[in-house]
């Protein structure tokens, strides 16, 4: 053995194994920070903004879904919290305009309310889409915040369900 090791005083072998645990613990954080990251890039997200109607009741929300991982997606379904809260489709409330496009009356009437209705939109690897539903809140509820559901599955061999919970604020503080 060299004489140098066997020179050492008895407490410079416990050290170098105490600073040898130290960087691979340090080395084992780092890579566990960025792995969550990576993920967290990969992350569909989705938020929604409302618009004032011609009714008190009902607003127009416009979804959007932000897919940034590798796989398409399609949104399937869209629910609603209760008990104050329904939707309804767009398409069912709007009319003719005389021009060929659609605009929402000044009175909507919307013959079916859901808590859960098919929503369907397709969003591609990369890629941001939008879409557009009614929500509706009776005058009485006093309730300043929705929970909407996005419900989606990911279009990869075996496609998996995925449901996105979002907050939306309906009311303004008083």
């Amino acid at each position: 053995m060299p004489a140098w090791i066997t020179a050492m005083p008895s407490w410079i072998t416990p050290l170098i194994s105490a600073l040898a645990l130290a960087v691979s613990l340090s080395s084992f954080f780092v890579s566990w920070r960025m792995s969550r990251r990576t993920i967290n890039a990969e992350r569909v997200t989705a938020w929604i903004e409302l618009a004032a109607t011609g009714s008190s009741e009902w607003l127009l929300a416009t979804v959007s879904v932000k897919n940034p991982s590798h796989l398409d997606i399609k949104v399937e379904k869209l629910s609603i919290g209760l008990p104050d809260f329904r939707l309804g489709d767009l398409g069912q409330a709007s009319v003719d305009d005389g021009m060929g496009g659609r605009i929402l009356p000044k009175e909507i009437t919307v013959k079916d309310h859901h808590t859960a209705m098919p929503f369907e939109l397709a969003v591609g690897a990369g890629e941001t889409s939008m879409g557009r539903f009614l929500i509706y809140q009776p005058a009485r509820s006093r309730k300043r915040y929705a929970k909407v559901a996005v419900m989606y599955w990911t279009m990869e061999p075996k496609p998996r369900w995925r449901i996105l919970p979002i907050t939306v604020r309906t009311r303004l503080d008083f």
